[in-house]
């Protein structure tokens, strides 16, 4: 297996040469998540975030609606020169883990489900995504580093 790695990085560089693609052939290798602070309440979120995504930007705005049961409502958007898309949700603050589900669903696409992972002092976050093709461009993710602003 180890000797198809060279002509598959190839193929993978004229692939990507032509269709001017390179970010879907290399990914970024994923940065480990904070620890998330199960301590942080919901009304100590800040409510603008923004951070390189795997491909791209991604910009994240909350606000939040009830912070004793951790409702927000989000903005979860992405953007490089090759897509962009964006999801409107209501979320769950939970433990550490913001939960966004879409706010309208998409018919007949797949369940999407967006985690943000809070770190302790609610200044850094990691976005991960699950099914959420249908709200974005194919080279995009939900997937990334976000800074408190």
């Amino acid at each position: 297996m180890a000797g198809l790695e060279k002509p598959l990085r190839s193929v993978c560089v004229l692939f990507a040469s032509v269709l001017s693609a390179l970010p879907a052939c290399w990914a970024q290798a994923p940065v480990p998540a904070p620890a998330a602070s199960a301590a942080l309440p919901a009304s100590r979120l800040a409510a603008q975030w923004d951070g390189p995504a795997l491909v791209g930007q991604l910009r994240l705005r909350l606000i939040v609606l009830d912070a004793e049961r951790g409702t927000v409502a989000a903005a979860l958007t992405v953007g490089s020169p090759q897509c962009s898309g964006g999801l409107d949700s209501l979320g769950q603050w939970q433990q550490g883990t913001l939960v966004l589900k879409p706010y309208r669903p998409e018919p007949d696409a797949a369940a999407c489900e967006v985690r943000v992972r809070v770190d302790a002092n609610g200044r850094q976050a990691w976005v991960s995504e699950t099914g959420c093709g249908a709200y974005r461009g194919a080279a995009c993710v939900f997937e990334g580093q976000l800074q408190a602003r």
